[in-house]
């Protein structure tokens, strides 16, 4: 798991908007996950564009167009890293321990599009434990989180970059329109 202060989150591209649009940053971010299983907090990172972008009431979506990793909002916490691992085995024993028809059903083509690789139970643990999607209000120029709460990438079948998408949607229609 990460520590604390994570460096693999970057923004790889910020897209043009057409005038007058309501969302304000159109950003995509790349993170870099080098173990198995893995959590990032993206948190940093989606200040950052909330402040970039100067809304001041408004809505932040999060984006990730995967299906073996996903979003989580609960709070950073190594003991909580260990105990969503032991929970998850339980849930969605890997697939070394455990049958899943995803695995073993697919034909060669199939296999050999996804490197062989088995990942069943990365499947499972996307489901029962991440959305594919976050919106987080932003309120008086900020992310509305809890005291406690940080927006987490859970990675389950890694080491892979993932790229996300997010959007800053401004609460209020810019001048002129």
């Amino acid at each position: 798991m990460t520590t604390l202060s994570d460096t693999r989150v970057t923004v790889t591209s910020r897209d043009r908007l057409p005038a007058g649009s309501l969302i304000a940053v159109s950003a995509r971010l790349s993170v870099t996950l080098g173990e198995p299983e893995d959590i990032v907090d993206l948190t940093p990172a989606l200040r950052q564009l909330v402040a970039e972008a100067a809304v001041t009431e408004g809505t932040l979506h999060v984006y990730c167009g995967h299906t073996t990793c996903g979003l989580i909002v609960n709070e950073r916490d190594p003991g909580l890293d260990s105990d969503l691992r032991g929970v998850l085995a339980r849930l969605a024993p890997h697939s070394s321990t455990h049958y899943y028809a995803h695995d073993k059903l697919r034909g060669p083509h199939e296999r050999l599009v996804h490197g062989e690789r088995d990942n069943g139970h990365s499947h499972a643990r996307a489901i029962v434990a991440t959305h594919p999607e976050l919106s987080i209000p932003v309120t008086s120029g900020a992310l509305y989180l809890g005291r406690w709460q940080a927006v987490l990438l859970a990675e389950f079948d890694g080491p892979r970059t993932r790229e996300l998408l997010v959007r800053v949607h401004t609460a209020v229609a810019p001048a002129g329109r």
